[in-house]
């Protein structure tokens, strides 16, 4: 039997769990405001004190997606995409700049039925870019964030209608587990 001398990289700090993962976030309500809007529904910054809570240099990984309609939508035609996003500084407010970077990331049109409250996710007939690599159990841009205080990630709603938007509410949640990263 070999023998050597031992380097203990043991964390001994580290003996239970501290982060109590994974967990539910949801949104502000989403209603008739947010028309040809990119309503910024989460911001995933590292270090900021205008955003609680700042998820340091943690990896996000999103487990789970679903929108509620907590108030049928009216008006016109209406659609309504969950997608992903970015602010230039997590310190972007209402009237600021958003990038689009993947519109159909989490949840698409077809899956919410947005006149009729109820709870949406997204389904296999209608795959967003967060179920495809679910699916095919991926890590990727699409299933986990990278928090950042420049080019902050962001999760939004994309609603938009054939006419003006007379009613409706509703919420994103997401499920997710906070990985921590050394970096």
């Amino acid at each position: 039997m070999a023998t050597g001398t031992v380097l203990d990289l043991r964390r001994t700090d580290l003996r239970s769990n501290v982060l109590e993962n994974p967990y539910w976030i949801t949104s502000a309500e989403l209603d008739k405001d947010a028309d040809d809007e990119d309503a910024v529904l989460f911001s995933f910054p590292a270090i900021s004190a205008s955003a609680s809570p700042s998820y340091g240099t943690n990896l996000i990984q999103v487990h789970q997606v679903a929108f509620e309609v907590v108030t049928g939508f009216a008006g016109g035609t209406l659609a309504l995409t969950i997608g992903g996003g970015s602010i230039a500084t997590d310190d972007i407010t209402t009237a600021g700049v958003s990038t689009d970077v993947t519109v159909d990331r989490y949840i698409l049109y077809a899956d919410i039925t947005i006149a009729t409250p109820g709870w949406y996710l997204p389904t296999t007939g209608n795959t967003s870019a967060w179920l495809t690599d679910i699916a095919a159990k991926t890590f990727s841009v699409n299933t986990t964030i990278l928090p950042a205080d420049a080019t902050t990630l962001t999760v939004v709603a994309y609603l938009s209608s054939t006419a003006t938007i007379t009613a409706g509410a509703g919420r994103f949640h997401m499920l997710i587990s906070e990985l921590p990263t050394c970096r």
